[in-house]
């Protein structure tokens, strides 16, 4: 079993404005029910991170001031970017609020059946290895990178940002791990994904979301149901 070395960990989870996510799920949700499901998988997340043993402290970047309230909830921060600067500019942004002397670990937002022992698991698995890549569930995409200490590659969120992310790890000449984790590998942004979800929807994971939703958003996830 690995023993991680990790032992301040300070979490990133940018956000993107809810009114305007999910676009690619336009044709089976309309603009309410896209900024409800991306409310209801942040909930999830910071759910997930706030009863992790491995996290010290987490911040949630977003250009949505409407969500700041939720977010201290939670007991996160909240850094407004002020205008949407992009995925990259706003996690870069949101980086410089690290301690130097602290673990970073950026995660998606989207990740409607991450749970805590994924996290745990994440970290343990990460070893004293100084840099963790998390794939998506296609493997072309980033969904989680645990860092040592901040800024130790360039980050690259978007098309195909696995492999960029192991070529700047490589020409950095960073030891890095890749492993899989399905809470983690698991997101939305399409159809097919909102599909799976639905397909999921009365397994044991997506009823634990039903149980830690506020009352109005838990009536949520049936409509999706229904939708799909």
């Amino acid at each position: 079993m690995n023993q991680s070395l990790f032992t301040d960990i300070h979490v990133i989870v940018p956000v993107n404005v809810p009114n305007g996510s999910k676009k690619r799920l336009s044709s089976r949700l309309d603009a309410n029910q896209r900024a409800n499901l991306t409310i209801t998988m942040l909930i999830n997340v910071l759910t997930a991170l706030k009863r992790s043993s491995s996290v010290s402290s987490v911040a949630v970047v977003c250009a949505d001031l409407n969500v700041q309230s939720l977010v201290e909830e939670f007991g996160a921060t909240f850094l407004w970017e002020g205008r949407r600067r992009g995925l990259n500019p706003a996690l870069n942004f949101a980086m410089k609020e690290v301690p130097s002397d602290s673990s970073v670990l950026i995660i998606h937002a989207d990740l409607p059946l991450l749970t805590h022992a994924d996290v745990d698991n994440l970290v343990r698995r990460a070893g004293n290895c100084s840099l963790t890549l998390v794939p998506s569930k296609d493997g072309m995409g980033t969904n989680a990178i645990l860092m040592r200490s901040p800024n130790m590659i360039r980050l690259a969120f978007g098309k195909r940002s696995f492999h960029r992310h192991e070529v700047y790890a490589r020409k950095m000449k960073i030891p890095f791990r890749i492993i899989n984790i399905p809470g983690v590998a698991f997101d939305i942004d399409n159809e097919q994904d909102f599909d799976e979800l639905v397909k999921q929807s009365y397994n044991r994971q997506t009823r634990r979301l039903k149980r830690i939703l506020e009352p109005e958003q838990a009536e949520m996830l049936p409509v999706l149901i229904k939708t799909g």
